[in-house]
Formats: structure tokens, C-alpha cells, sequence
């Protein structure tokens, strides 16, 4: 097995490497219209001006922090109240009947929509930002939570009260551990979610963060800043989808075995 994976991850390295080795090349050849796609001479060049001097005065580590402490803000409020709410709805019917149809209703709309909203009733601060990002990803982590519940098996519940366990204990240790690995991929898709989302949150009146840059970068033309920050939303996206593959293989270390 660790054979096989090192061996597709030398595979994912060399697909990497050939698509960045041809852009290069068609760089380098002037095939590529610097107008709209930026040379990878440009590309470093102004990545290295960002990291020199910034971006309109604010330090670019600022910016990076600024998105990641919105992000992860959201999602860590998201998980704190998601996952009991849905072990809730997930063990209880009739809180379940109750939450159903708002999470039906709020679920499929678009977390742009509610901009408007969320300007207007918690003004252009933080608390809107965070707020919107928390929102989105509150649903999923509740759902997943519920469904993990959902799909413990009934043999394993009822075993565990023939043994002795109150509801609680059975509820910690047997509900939940079962629940994990659904929690977990919560996790992951409302994690994905939150950082996808910081570029919308940052629209609303934001004056540091990736998104912010973006949006500036756009309105002014800059197109090779208008390419690093995409890039740099995909880098850290996949540095925090590693951490979380690396928290899930260590607390379900017992799956498949």
C-alpha cells in the first residue's frame, strides 16, 4: 500500500511539473498573449514585488492571514455547532421533524444571495464576513453530522444497551465514534466550502485579504496579481485539505483494519 501510494504521488509530481514546464516554454516563446495570460517571467517578477513590498501598502503575508483567520473563523464556529446540532436531529425525531424543512429551504441558496442581508443587518465588519462563511458551512457540518448518526447500525446500538451503557455512554461510545468518519468528510467538503468563500465574504467592504487583492487587482488591471492570488487560494486550499486528510487518518486509524 505505502508502495502504491508513493508511486501515484510521483505520478500527481510529474503532471504538475509537465503542465508549469509548458507554460514556462510557451512563455518563453511568446505564444501566450501577455495581455490576458501573463508570462511566468511576470508571474515571478510581481509575486516577488508582493512579497517585498506588498500589496497597496499592506504587507502580502497580512493579506494571506487576513482570509485564512476569516476562513478558518467560520469553520471552527460551523463544527462547534454543527456537529452537536446534527447528532441532535441525527438521534431525536422530532428535533429532526422541527429542523428539516429550514435546512431544506436554506441549504440550496447561494451564500452570494445573502450578501445584501447580511450587509444590511450586521453592517460591513467582521462579524458579516465570518458570519456568511459560518452560515454556509454550518449546513453541511450539521447534515453530515445527522447522516453519520443516521447510519449506525441498530445491532450495534442495541448490543450496547444489553451490555450495560446508559444513552449517554452508548451516545460517546458508539454513536459518535461510528458518526466520525461522516463528520469527517463534513469537515473536509464545509472546509473546502469556507475557503472558497472567502472571496465573497471579502466583497463585502473588505480592505485586506486574497479576495480583497483580487477584486482590486481586477478593477485596476493587474492581471499577473489577479493570477497570484488565485494561485495562492489554491495552494493554501490544498494545504488545508492535506491537514484535515492527516487529521482524519489519525483519528480513524482503525478504518479497514
Amino acid at each position: 500500500m505505502r508502495k502504491s501510494g508513493a508511486r501515484y504521488r510521483v505520478i500527481s509530481a510529474i503532471s504538475v511539473t509537465v503542465v508549469l514546464g509548458l507554460y514556462i516554454a510557451l512563455s518563453l516563446s511568446g505564444a501566450i498573449h501577455s495581455a490576458q495570460f501573463p508570462s511566468a517571467q511576470s508571474l515571478v517578477q510581481s509575486f516577488a514585488d508582493l512579497l517585498t513590498n506588498g500589496y497597496s501598502g499592506t504587507p502580502f503575508y497580512q493579506e494571506v492571514l487576513a482570509s485564512l483567520a476569516r476562513a478558518l473563523a467560520g469553520f471552527i464556529a460551523a463544527v462547534v455547532v454543527g456537529v452537536p446540532f446534527g447528532l441532535l436531529i441525527g438521534v431525536n425525531k422530532t428535533a429532526d421533524a422541527i429542523a428539516h424543512p429550514f435546512l431544506s429551504f436554506f441549504r440550496p441558496i447561494p451564500p452570494i444571495a445573502l450578501i445584501p442581508l447580511f450587509i444590511l443587518y450586521f453592517g460591513i465588519g467582521e462579524v458579516a464576513k465570518v458570519g456568511l462563511i459560518f452560515l454556509t458551512a454550518f449546513w453541511y457540518m450539521t447534515l453530515n453530522a445527522a447522516a453519520g448518526v443516521r447510519g449506525v447500525p441498530e445491532d450495534l446500538v442495541r448490543a450496547a444497551g444489553m451490555l450495560g451503557l446508559n444513552r449517554r455512554q452508548i451516545m460517546m461510545r458508539v454513536v459518535f465514534p461510528c458518526a466520525l468518519p461522516q463528520i469527517i468528510t463534513g469537515m473536509r467538503v464545509s472546509m473546502a466550502l469556507c475557503w472558497a468563500l472567502v472571496v465573497a465574504a471579502e466583497l463585502i467592504a473588505a480592505q485586506t485579504g486574497l479576495g480583497f487583492m483580487i477584486m482590486d487587482a481586477t478593477t485596476f488591471f493587474r492581471i499577473p496579481i489577479v493570477f497570484i492570488g488565485v494561485a495562492v487560494i489554491g495552494v493554501i486550499g490544498l494545504i488545508l485539505e492535506a491537514s484535515l486528510g492527516a487529521l482524519e487518518r489519525w483519528l480513524l486509524h482503525w478504518q479497514g483494519k
